[in-house]
């Protein structure tokens, strides 16, 4: 699961707002991951999953304005590769990219002309492993 609690957005100009202020992003997505050096003190890995996303936009339009646009829901595609590190014990070291393939969030006055998008996480922490 990845949440993005705050997007901010900006297009458009003074007098002719396009998008809204900000919105939100929620991915779940149960996922395969396959390790390719499970037991070495550094594994790379690679995973894929599919789900659901969810856009819940601001009410307000960036520069003001009602946003006629509305919150959307639609299927997604998961891929991503790390690595986990090894660091003492059962303590390791993770870094991740992701791509969560998605529909678009709507905004009607400011049209694509597509149906998904590519949405990039990149994140990473420390995990203990029991």
């Amino acid at each position: 699961m990845i949440y993005n609690p705050d997007e901010d957005l900006n297009a458009g100009g003074f007098g002719n707002a396009v998008v809204p202020t900000d919105y939100k992003q929620l991915f779940i997505t149960p996922a395969a991951r396959l390790n390719l050096f499970p037991t070495t003190a550094v594994s790379p890995w690679v995973s894929l999953g599919g789900g659901f996303a969810h856009f819940s936009q601001g009410n307000m339009l960036d520069y003001g304005g009602t946003n006629p646009g509305k919150s959307t829901t639609s299927g997604v595609l998961e891929g991503g590769a790390g690595l986990d590190v090894k660091l003492v014990g059962n303590v390791s070291l993770r870094g991740e990219v992701r791509d969560f393939w998605s529909g678009e969030p709507d905004f009607p006055l400011a049209p694509t002309g597509k149906t998904r998008q590519h949405n990039y996480f990149v994140g990473g922490g420390v995990f203990w492993r029991f």
